[in-house]
């Protein structure tokens, strides 16, 4: 097929979609709506659980104690901890160390001259990190049992878990919603591009035949209508690019408010990171969309 051959398709291709340009925008939007959803909450589950892994990375456990327990008691809980096979590392902290914190993580100089070294109400602590943050669950369990309770004030590792617990039900939450609409708008655009393709192949029926009668190829044939197709992933591609760019603005406040500053803040940065990456995938799911419905549509005609 030479240069002249090629341009002259290419344009074929162009008309058809100008001609039923009403069903062509339709047929764009809704491949714009498809490519814009599917990014967007795959973007949003992605980061959601990059979050989350960062959070368990990064958790561990503090057990407070009692002013009443003795340095033994704890050295030996200390040891039993560092025992264990499933733990990583045990520190102690004192309360000299927690006050030092203390003052470290409070700005408020009012609050922060409550606390003073010769009235410190903090209590000594453990921190403890796991091998694999899976584990910490069974750590809890352990320093829970009736044999600490008596020297044991408070175990951290519960407000944590809340936290990544609130994470994986909102990633669950948001695989299941984007599965569903994705799966809905995928079915509408295949829909909408078949009866684009077919409807154009009607009105240029008669131009078809006479084609076929001068002895134009199948080939010659087809390829005007995988180009309609294609341009239809084409535009989609760029406007769901644009729309996505925007949307993730507007869901900010929402997922500063329901998810945190950082969630939001890593959604930013991953698509500012990987906008040629998306942009990609999303020019191939479009044009693979459109020309895999324009094969289909003319496959049936082509064969009378």
């Amino acid at each position: 097929m030479n240069w002249i051959s090629i341009k002259r398709i290419t344009n074929l291709g162009l008309t058809n979609f100008w001609r039923n340009r009403w069903l062509s925008l339709a047929s764009t939007l809704v491949m714009t709506l498809t490519l814009l959803i599917i990014s967007l909450f795959v973007v949003m589950t992605i980061v959601i659980g990059k979050t989350t892994d960062r959070i368990k990375a990064k958790m561990d456990i503090t057990v407070y104690f009692k002013d009443s327990a003795t340095t033994d008691e704890i050295s030996d809980i200390q040891q039993k901890l560092a025992a264990r096979s499933d733990v990583k590392e045990v520190r102690y902290i004192s309360k000299e160390e927690a006050l030092q914190i203390w003052n470290e993580k409070q700005k408020n100089q009012r609050i922060r001259e409550l606390v003073t070294t010769d009235e410190n109400p903090l209590p000594r602590s453990l921190a403890v990190k796991a091998i694999d943050p899976s584990n910490l669950n069974n750590i809890a369990d352990y320093l829970s049992s009736d044999d600490f309770r008596s020297i044991i004030h408070k175990i951290s590792y519960e407000e944590n878990k809340q936290i990544i617990d609130k994470l994986l039900a909102i990633t669950s939450f948001i695989k299941k919603l984007g599965t569903f609409f994705s799966i809905i708008f995928i079915i509408m655009s295949i829909l909408v591009i078949l009866n684009t393709i077919r409807l154009t192949i009607f009105t240029r029926k008669q131009e078809i035949e006479i084609m076929r009668l001068v002895g134009a190829s199948d080939r010659f044939i087809k390829v005007p209508f995988i180009v309609e197709g294609a341009l239809y992933g084409f535009l989609a591609c760029i406007l769901a690019m644009l729309l996505l760019w925007i949307g993730i603005g507007l869901i900010t406040p929402l997922t500063n408010q329901y998810l945190g500053e950082t969630v939001s803040q890593n959604m930013r940065n991953f698509f500012a990171g990987h906008f040629g990456l998306i942009l990609l995938l999303q020019f191939l799911v479009g044009i693979l969309v459109g020309i895999g419905c324009s094969l289909f549509s003319i496959r049936k005609y082509l064969k009378v």
